[in-house]
């Protein structure tokens, strides 16, 4: 038998055998006579239980089939030989030998639709999350998007050739009113953007999320490329991009001024050994009357236009790594940002059961950075607080996760009705099934 049809048994066995097993073009072949050896081989393969027959566990031996169909058959058999005795093994070895050619056939047809489908992959999440969210006692004005969420990540990859891919993503929320939160559409292609390389640099460019580090300084939406140079143990990064991930207002989240706001920069990542990592994130960004001062009014001179951010982690013991994150800019003043995380363990989505328990203490000044990953509205800005958190797979793909927040605030301006140092508490508790 060819080594060819081997390789394509598995798609063989997975379009099973019904009666239109394979929609192929008008077949060249004739139909395999009743009286055919071939009807006696395969009806004692079906009685044997090397084969199931059709869905409804007959062989049907009553009609006529096609060498097609009977290939498939016998495809399906081939896949179970290990299971057969020598009696059958010998059987199955003469029947792959009458339909060797329609088996190869099968191969190039099914061939080309895998190439075909190969060049486009799904994935993403489902999401219902829970907040009970609080400050001084009294809801929460924090995470406008209200206390019950149901959220769908939407991604997907188009392979143009070996070295590029053409990517999107899709978010939808079901409970927002509106997608203020991103300041785009629901339920749209709201990012788009391709990889691929060039030489030894790989090139990221289009509308996506970016985030660095500990994604403290800078974690979201922007529009524009990337460069990328990776070595066995560091990797060097370039960028230039606009913020496009707006607040309520309108305005680049932490930024002034979107539309003619850029963010330029360079982030350095490094194995400093087995145990520890570094990551240096240096940037700035050009505006129009960016930045702001203490007091919420514009400063374009001495606004946030250089900031950066370094992370420091270590794994101290087989389940245990501690991390330390330092982000700051060129404001006046609250313009540096800190984290400390200890993580115990990994939760791993293929593995049901497995966890993970993280503490984060935070402290992220008004002007501390450009614009960090607030995680769902979990870690505002001007604020100082923990967050213990935990990771636990239910089932494969299946994800639930809880934490609990305790943040003290100091909002001003649009949420002055909010008192000074008011203490925030949140619990959230979700579950994501990925797919």
């Amino acid at each position: 038998m060819k080594r060819k049809t081997l390789a394509i048994l598995s798609l063989i066995v997975a379009m099973g055998f019904g009666e239109t097993v394979w929609a192929a073009p008008a077949n060249p072949f004739d139909d395999v006579p009743k009286t055919h050896w071939s009807y006696a081989a395969v009806e004692k393969l079906v009685h044997d239980g090397v084969v199931a027959g059709y869905d409804d566990n007959t062989f049907k031996g009553d009609r006529p089939l096609s060498r097609y169909e009977m290939a498939v058959i016998v495809g399906k058999a081939i896949s179970k030989s290990e299971k057969a005795d020598t009696e059958n093994k010998a059987l199955i070895a003469k029947l792959s030998q009458e339909y060797y050619r329609e088996l190869d056939n099968m191969g190039v047809q099914l061939a080309e639709v895998k190439e075909k489908v190969d060049k486009v992959t799904l994935n993403g999440f489902m999401r219902a999350k829970y907040d009970s969210d609080t400050v001084g006692g009294k809801t929460s004005p924090v995470n406008g998007n209200g206390n019950k969420h149901f959220y769908m990540d939407f991604e997907g990859t188009m392979k143009a050739n070996e070295n590029w891919d053409v990517h999107f993503q899709s978010e939808t929320n079901e409970t927002y009113s509106t997608n203020r939160s991103w300041g785009e559409n629901d339920g749209t292609f709201q990012r788009i953007w391709a990889t691929g390389s060039v030489g030894a640099v790989d090139v990221t460019f289009g509308k996506k999320w970016w985030g660095y580090g500990s994604n403290v300084a800078w974690g979201h939406s922007g529009s524009g490329i990337q460069f990328d140079y990776a070595a066995p143990q560091y990797k060097v990064s370039v960028f230039n991009f606009k913020p496009t991930q707006l607040d309520g207002d309108g305005n680049a989240i932490n930024l002034t001024n979107a539309s003619n706001t850029s963010l330029y920069g360079m982030n350095i990542n490094a194995d400093l050994s087995k145990v520890v990592n570094a990551n240096l994130l240096v940037g700035g960004n050009k505006a129009t009357g960016d930045g702001t001062k203490s007091d919420g009014s514009l400063n374009p001179d001495t606004g946030i236009t250089h900031w950066g951010e370094v992370d420091l982690s270590a794994k101290l013991l087989k389940n245990v790594k501690v991390t330390g994150t330092y982000a700051r800019t060129n404001a006046d003043d609250y313009n540096s940002s800190q984290e400390f995380r200890l993580d115990y363990k990994g939760m791993d989505l293929k593995q049901p059961g497995s966890f993970d328990v993280y503490l984060r203490l935070l402290k992220f000044q008004k002007f501390g950075d450009p614009s960090h990953d607030d995680e769902w509205s979990s870690l505002p800005s001007d604020m100082k607080g923990w967050v213990l958190g935990v990771d636990y797979a239910l089932g494969k793909d299946i994800q639930w996760a809880t934490l609990y927040g305790n943040q003290k605030l100091n909002i001003s301006g649009t949420d002055s009705k909010l008192a000074k140092d008011s203490t925030r508490k949140l619990i959230r508790t979700q579950v994501d099934i990925h797919f």
